[in-house]
Parts: structure tokens; C-alpha cells; sequence
């Protein structure tokens, strides 16, 4: 298994788009980072905001690139992992080896949770970074709550805690296109297919709203007791479709 993961994480970075892909997010980081510098007000939402400060700096830069994680460059890079390989042939000339193709897809899986992680750290030291460079510390900081308050420890957890369950929502969107990668080997309707289900899952009902709203709604678990509950779509979201994929790469035959 681990050498599986491994021998695909270097397939990943051999791809240049994958290598592009983070310098490109780590300049729109950056440009946001200088945009937020300009405002004086974080906004949860239409309603609700607070004074910028070093402390919730991370937690605002978050909300503006969570755009470009979960609907342009993750999906993308998730595309190019499982379509792009079979399109290529790479994946038929990995599979004629007598290998687990369940196995493989875990560890397609696990190394692109590793990737997408790897962004959200990018994006958290940035932003604890250009916070303190751009932002004043206080002593106290309020969120969405203005009668809880957090010091300076408290905040970086609470932020911490927030990139934490964002996480968690790109590892129930990666299920979700890893089960469309599957169905829909074309990558450009993969890609479509995505955006069908995320906007989609708005009709469907609001347990699975965090699909496409993933920020706004990690503000409200944040803010909401029983976070646990609140998460049990999330991880079915993840296990069933990571488990419906994998039955379907066992069965489907990769080499003919």
C-alpha cells in the first residue's frame, strides 16, 4: 500500500498542471491576503462581520480562496488524478501489473487527501503570516458569537478548528468526484457532472448544502451545538461514495 501511494504521489508531481496549480494558489493566497490588508471589516455573511485583526485574519483569507479549493483547483487536480490517467493510458500500463485495483484506489484517494491538505496548510500560514504583518493583535477576539470572546490562544485554535472542518468537506468532495470520475470517464463532463451535484444538492435538501457553500457552512457548525450531528452528512457523504467507488473499481475491468 505504501508503496503504491508513493509511486503514485510521484505520477502526481510529475504532472506539471499539479506543481502550476499550487504556485497559481499560492499567488491568489497572496493577492487575497493583500485584498483583505485593504478592508477593515471580515463578513460572515450579508449580515454579520467583525473588525479584521491579526487573530481572525487566517479564518477570513479562508473564505476567500475556499472558492478556488472546492469548485476550480480541486476538483481539477481530482479530474487529472483518476480521468486524466485513464485518458492517458498511464493507468492501464500501472494496472497490467498484478496490483489491487482497490488498493490503488485508496491510495489515489489517500495521496490526494494528502495534496488537498497540503493547500489548506499553504493557505494557514499565509494567512497567520499576513496577519500579523497587516492587522493589529488584540487581546481579545469575538467571531460570529459576540458574546463569546477567545484570546489570542483561543483564536488560533478556533481558526485552526475552522480550516479543520473545511478539510473535512474537501475529503466529502473528493468521495463524491472520485464516484463521478468513475461514471463519467470524460473529463470535461466529469467537471460538469460536479457542478450539477453541487448545485443540485440544494434542491435535494440542506444537509448537503456544505457541497457547494463549504465555507458558510463550516461559520455555522462553528457557531451551532452538536457539531457532530451537524457532520454525519459529511462523513456518509465521504464513506459511501469512497465505498461505492471502491466496490466499482474492483469490478470494472481496467486492462481491456
Amino acid at each position: 500500500m505504501i508503496t503504491l501511494m508513493l509511486n503514485d504521489w510521484q505520477r502526481i508531481w510529475k504532472r506539471r498542471k499539479t506543481m502550476i496549480s499550487l504556485l497559481i494558489f499560492a499567488a491568489i493566497v497572496g493577492l487575497d491576503s493583500l485584498f483583505l490588508k485593504m478592508q477593515q471589516m471580515g463578513a460572515f455573511d450579508s449580515v454579520s462581520g467583525v473588525p479584521l485583526t491579526a487573530q481572525n485574519f487566517p479564518l477570513f483569507l479562508l473564505k476567500e480562496v475556499s472558492f478556488f479549493l472546492s469548485l476550480i483547483i480541486g476538483p481539477m487536480l481530482i479530474i487529472d488524478s483518476f480521468n486524466g490517467e485513464a485518458h492517458s493510458g498511464q493507468l492501464r500500463l500501472v494496472l497490467i501489473r498484478p496490483i489491487s485495483f482497490g488498493k490503488l484506489f485508496a491510495a489515489k484517494w489517500l495521496n490526494l487527501s494528502i495534496l488537498l491538505t497540503l493547500f489548506l496548510i499553504v493557505t494557514f500560514v499565509i494567512g497567520q503570516s499576513a496577519g500579523y504583518a497587516f492587522k493589529p493583535s488584540v487581546d481579545w477576539q469575538v467571531f460570529r458569537n459576540p458574546e463569546q470572546t477567545y484570546d489570542p490562544t483561543g483564536a488560533f485554535l478556533y481558526c485552526l478548528k475552522a480550516y479543520g472542518l473545511f478539510l473535512l468537506i474537501l475529503l466529502a468532495q473528493l468521495s463524491v468526484m472520485a464516484l463521478l470520475c468513475f461514471l463519467l470517464p470524460n473529463p470535461v463532463l466529469c467537471y460538469l457532472g460536479w457542478i450539477g451535484v453541487a448545485v443540485g444538492s440544494l434542491y435535494a435538501t440542506d444537509a448537503l448544502s456544505f457541497l457547494l457553500y463549504g465555507i458558510g457552512s463550516v461559520f455555522d457548525w462553528m457557531e451551532e451545538s452538536g457539531p457532530a450531528v451537524r457532520l454525519l452528512p459529511v462523513l456518509i457523504c465521504m464513506g459511501l461514495c469512497f465505498a461505492v467507488t471502491m466496490v466499482g473499481w474492483k469490478r470494472r475491468n481496467w486492462v481491456n
